[in-house]
This record gives structure tokens, C-alpha cells and sequence, in this order.
């Protein structure tokens, strides 16, 4: 028979579901379920937080709506992180973007 798990959170963590949450220490942000951390990241690392929310939704750990409503972000911003993760995998948030070369306009 599964065991009852109770959601404990310490003071000032900002509830996602009923058992993930986070909280902002110092200069960073961590990412908890339960009392147990599972990711890390620096405030200013919108990378990080782009790859770790899609990948909570495509792991069933939190819906759309409880990401949206957590974060205050677009549920199309979220859609394209959750396809780009999709597509990529984690690496696509770090990867460099191709620059286009562009090509000098002829003179008339």
C-alpha cells in the first residue's frame, strides 16, 4: 500500500503543487519537492529556469496552468520551451543560436 506524503516546506517557499515548490536563497533559486532540493540555478540564468519548468511539465510533476499561475508567464511561452525541450532535449537551452549571414544589398 503507497505511503501518504506529507508536503513539509519550510518558511518562504513559494508552493507550485501541493509537493513542489521553490525558494530564492541569496542570489539563487532552488527548486524543492518535498524538503529535497532538486535543482539549482542563479536568478539571472533564464536558461536554467526555461529548461527546469518544461522539464517538470513534460515529467508530469506540474501542469500548465500550476506553472503559469506560479510564475506569471505566458502559457505560449511555456508551450514553446515545452517543445523546444521536446525536440533538444536540456542541451537546447544552452546551445548558441546560428547567426544568419546576411548578404550585402546591391546598389541600384
Amino acid at each position: 500500500m503507497p505511503q501518504l506524503q506529507l508536503p513539509i516546506f519550510s518558511e518562504g517557499v513559494h508552493l507550485i503543487t501541493a509537493n513542489l515548490g521553490y525558494q530564492r536563497e541569496g542570489d539563487e533559486i532552488v527548486y524543492l519537492h518535498g524538503m529535497m532540493p532538486v535543482f539549482l540555478h542563479r536568478c539571472d540564468d533564464l536558461a536554467s529556469f526555461k529548461m527546469i519548468v518544461s522539464q517538470f511539465y513534460i515529467n508530469g510533476n506540474a501542469r500548465q496552468s500550476e506553472l503559469v499561475r506560479a510564475f506569471a508567464i505566458q502559457p505560449l511561452a511555456l508551450k514553446r520551451w515545452v517543445k523546444k525541450y521536446r525536440e533538444g532535449g536540456p542541451k537546447a537551452f544552452f546551445e548558441s543560436r546560428r547567426k544568419r549571414r546576411s548578404t550585402p544589398k546591391k546598389s541600384p
